[in-house]
């Protein structure tokens, strides 16, 4: 008797299944459990973003929620059956599945005493806020969030009974009865429940669209009968009409960036109580569009009367902050241009001019001593901008040595870690070391002395960041772990940068350097999750330092509105527009 352990069993089958039938399924993680196991997603290439030609309709399996470690296997066979037979190739069929949603569960039997989390994923949907922290089952909350955004056009959940006189029986949710599929297999209404089908069946605020889906219960020994009927239903060119989920993603993917980016400045950069970046930024995202947007309202009077306290009193706002907090004037030079009035220059470098040497070998004031990759977006937003200005190499210089001095924060396969001291590769901490270095690259000349190394620096970080990017376009909350929730501030700092770099010309733009489709890739994630309101999906909240890895994944990514992330939203439609002229 085999004394791996069920997920360990489970992964290999999933590994053996894809290398058997390369030209349907590449394997990714979707999730993760309580225990750090990976939830693991066996995705048709044909149905991923960009893929050559793109296959409709989509059907992806869902199994195994109850965890019985019976269950895998069994629909593993299932599909192998079918992968290799000429039916499978005349159907054309483009199906994904998650084999084993619920992998803690499969701990115990003659492996394990007791599963150490032997919770039941059948129910609980859609999960109400905490995402994704929750100690007893956050996989309802990875599976929720991955199929509302892949919006495939069918899903169908399979349920293994016990009993062999069990024969294959079907149920339709709500936005799946009365259609062809449906019809087809004689479904009856599935009860109207807390189920994952059912719920995926009414529209709500957590999804683009409802998602039609069918429930398959049978035995195991009458699966691949049952299947191949439902393959016959659904492959190419089959007439099964696209999700309400796929509609609306594909209409939010229809919007131009100048467009997102209208949305976006109509709800962020409208404050700024306190004084910080992240809404800072959002209010330099509104001028930057006014300069894109000739038929917009012009913001500056507004800004000027949203923000003239602090300019009137920058001691009394700007003395006692942190570079978080200096930063959120970000704008103010950019103000001062708009309406000549130089008491807004005077108030950006009251606050540039607080970033002070130390003795060597130290961080500048008032930046972390520990060599934070926050400082990085600090120093490169606002002492970039202070030399471009003035001219005065202080400002390059200071920029410049900073970013070299606290280069051991990035180790040797391009990531930053979050400190000295925080040897983790925390999402937004790599979003704010691209875009540190992107805005650094903008503003230092050439022919300064740390130039070539700083680009060289940034290229080994954006490569290592792409290699990890997830197929969807965004990138995980600790960015080297799989299954790690995709944050969207992250995504949009590093899209940021890619344009930015494409659009100067520091980063090549043929196919085989890969910035291009990176960047593509971030917008695609970018706009699917920016609704047309202004609200955002999965920005981190604010990070601290923190001990482990745990703590990171743990911390709660906030949906609807988020100025940290709706204005970083911003700042990258801006520059998507700039690099869609440009390419023009």
């Amino acid at each position: 008797m085999s004394t791996m352990h069920p997920t360990d069993i489970n992964a290999a089958l999933i590994n053996l299944l894809r290398k058997r039938s390369p030209a349907y399924w590449r394997s990714t993680s979707i999730g993760l459990t309580p225990e750090l196991r990976p939830i693991m997603a066996l995705q048709d290439t044909r149905t991923l973003p960009f893929a050559e030609n793109e296959h409709r309709p989509s059907i992806l399996m869902v199994a195994g929620l109850r965890g019985d470690s019976s269950d895998t296997p069994r629909i593993l066979v299932a599909l192998e059956r079918f992968t290799g037979t000429a039916a499978a190739q005349a159907s054309g069929v483009a199906l994904s599945a998650i084999v084993a949603t619920n992998p803690d569960a499969l701990a115990g039997g003659d492996w394990e005493e007791l599963a150490a989390n032997a919770v039941d994923l059948t129910n609980g949907y859609p999960p109400e806020g905490g995402y994704y922290f929750d100690e007893s089952a956050p996989e309802l909350r990875y599976l929720w969030r991955w199929i509302c955004y892949q919006a495939p056009d069918l899903v169908v959940e399979i349920a293994l009974a016990d009993s062999e006189s069990q024969g294959a029986t079907w149920e339709a949710n709500g936005a799946a009865a009365g259609g062809n599929v449906a019809s087809a297999m004689n479904a009856v209404a599935l009860r109207d429940d807390d189920s994952l089908v059912a719920a995926l069946g009414r529209p709500h605020e957590s999804m683009p669209g409802a998602i039609p889906g069918l429930r398959l219960t049978t035995h195991w020994t009458g699966l691949t009968d049952a299947l191949r009927d439902l393959y016959a239903l659904t492959g190419k060119d089959a007439d099964v009409p696209a999700s309400p989920g796929r509609l609306a993603l594909e209409a939010r993917r229809a919007r131009t960036p100048l467009e997102i980016g209208r949305i976006l400045a109509g709800r962020y950069g409208h404050a700024l109580d306190p004084v910080n970046y992240t809404q800072g930024v959002g209010i330099s995202g509104r001028l930057r569009l006014a300069d894109l947007d000739d038929g917009g309202a012009n913001p500056t009077e507004e800004i000027a009367e949203l923000i003239a306290h602090i300019a009137a009193e920058p001691s009394a706002y700007l003395d006692d902050l942190g570079g978080a907090g200096l930063t959120g004037v970000v704008w103010a030079a950019r103000l001062a241009d708009y309406t000549g009035d130089e008491q807004y220059r005077r108030l950006f470098f009251h606050a540039a001019d607080r970033f002070a040497a130390r003795g060597p070998g130290e961080a500048p004031s008032p930046c972390d001593p520990d060599f934070r990759v926050e400082d990085m977006f600090m120093c490169g937003a606002m002492l970039g901008r202070a030399f471009r200005i003035s001219g005065d190499a202080k400002y390059a210089d200071l920029l410049a040595r900073f970013l070299i001095e606290g280069g051991d924060v990035q180790d040797g396969g391009g990531l930053f870690k979050h400190a000295r001291s925080a040897p983790l590769y925390w999402s937004r901490g790599n979003g704010f070391a691209a875009l540190g270095y992107a805005e650094a690259l903008t503003y230092l000349p050439q022919d300064h002395p740390a130039w070539s190394e700083l680009l060289a620096r940034h290229r080994r970080h954006l490569d290592a960041l792409l290699r990890r990017q997830q197929p969807w376009g965004t990138f995980g909350e600790l960015v080297d772990v799989p299954g790690a929730w995709g944050e969207l501030t992250s995504t949009c700092m590093v899209g940021y940068s890619l344009a930015r770099g494409l659009r100067e010309g520091w980063l090549p733009d043929g196919d085989g350097d890969g910035y291009r489709a990176g960047v593509e890739s971030c917008w695609r994630a970018l706009s699917e999750r920016i609704d047309d309101e202004g609200g955002v999906v999965d920005g981190c909240i604010s990070t601290g330092v923190m001990p482990d890895m745990r703590a990171y994944l743990d911390r709660a990514a906030l949906s609807g509105h988020d100025d940290r992330t709706g204005s970083m939203a911003l700042w990258f439609a801006c520059e998507m527009e700039r690099l869609r002229r440009a390419s023009e």
